[in-house]
């Protein structure tokens, strides 16, 4: 599964609503093996999870071990459409951790740097 988040951007301009996102999954970093999408959603705005269904030529099931997994969404601002904004590949064997502690600076950091594996 893969959970994908928009944090925060910033509307320089449009002034208007951001209304939709558009999601996308893929094998390889031209997004020629689209695992799954969600494009034009005006549901899941700011987050949006899939569940890496396989394409068909990998078998039935979903991905849990790829090496290298790519993403990238689009911002809807009202008719206005933002490039594709792309996320640098991910491992699903190495998940990214945010540590927060109230008060003080979060802590970045990987599963494999923790040892939880």
């Amino acid at each position: 599964m893969a959970k994908l988040v928009i944090n925060s951007y910033q509307d320089v301009g449009t002034g208007g609503f951001h209304n939709a996102s558009s999601w996308q999954v893929a094998k390889d970093p031209a997004f020629t093996k689209i695992i799954d999408e969600s494009l034009n959603d005006t549901v899941n705005v700011t987050e949006w999870y899939t569940m890496l269904p396989k394409l068909p030529e990998d078998g039935p099931g979903y991905y849990a071990d790829l090496d290298l997994l790519y993403a990238r969404v689009k911002v809807h601002v009202d008719e206005h459409v933002s490039p594709w904004f792309e996320l640098e590949p991910k491992n699903q064997n190495i998940q990214d951790i945010t540590i927060t502690e109230k008060g003080k600076a979060d802590i970045h950091t990987t599963s494999t740097a923790i040892n939880m594996q």
